[in-house]
């Protein structure tokens, strides 16, 4: 009796071992298979990031086998980038890789000791530019920093003031303005290309906010030529070009 339970155990533990060693062969194969090369890299969501400069950040190259690319340091080599707030990495078989990414959105740029600084939220330095190339955000002028990198943090109480009020005006706004003066801290004026919004001092925001959100929807809209809006009261007025 024992024999023969000894016999089952052992043609069993026979069983399980090539039940294992067909799911190694199998997984060996797929690994070194040519199917599963990838040819593609998909990547959404990205705005300010290239593509190019995801994929390099990423470290991945096409040809790379699928099953050998590691989804979760992938999305930790993303995420330490300070301009990528969040990342999601997937395999699409045969040969697909996906990249979902969602940004930290530049506010403003300002000038800095070695070119010019890319600001986001909260005063973060997302980028570095040592010329100015396309700005999709407003410059801020009447102030500049200087020993401050990638990462680092614009300690200046005005500037994360005029940080604020861009966050508060959305991007839609935000993308519309071209410069911010803050020479005088109770004189401060954006604009909108040619057109100068009077702010004053950066108080009293839920009203400015809405005042700067209306004129540059007016902006869009009127067949006026505007001067320039006074926001710096309660009630904002509006002087046309003569």
């Amino acid at each position: 009796m024992d024999g023969k339970k000894h016999k089952m155990i052992s043609q069993g533990s026979v069983a399980t071992l090539l039940v294992g060693l067909i799911v190694v062969l199998g997984i060996l194969a797929c690994a070194l298979s040519p199917i599963f090369v990838l040819k593609t890299v998909n990547i959404q969501g990205n705005r300010f990031v290239q593509d190019e400069d995801i994929i390099r950040i990423a470290g991945i190259r096409l040809g790379e086998n699928l099953f050998q690319l590691q989804t979760d340091e992938i999305k930790r080599s993303l995420t330490k980038d300070l301009r990528i707030e969040q990342a999601v990495v997937q395999r699409s078989f045969p040969s697909q890789l996906d990249i979902s990414i969602s940004e930290r959105i530049p506010l403003a740029m300002i000038k800095c000791d070695y070119g010019y600084l890319e600001l986001g939220k909260g005063g973060i330095v997302l980028d570095a530019h040592r010329t100015l190339r396309d700005m999709p955000v407003p410059m801020i002028s009447g102030a500049g920093v200087a020993d401050l990198f990638v990462g680092d943090v614009v300690d200046d109480e005005q500037v994360g003031k005029v940080l604020s009020f861009l966050d508060a005006v959305g991007e839609n706004t935000v993308k519309s303005l071209s410069e911010i003066n803050i020479t005088n801290p109770e004189d401060v004026m954006i604009y909108a290309g040619s057109v100068q919004i009077r702010l004053g001092a950066l108080d009293r925001l839920d009203s400015k906010i809405e005042v700067t959100k209306s004129v540059i929807s007016e902006l869009q809209q009127t067949k006026h030529p505007i001067a320039y809006v006074d926001a710096r009261f309660d009630v904002y007025s509006v002087r046309l070009r003569q």
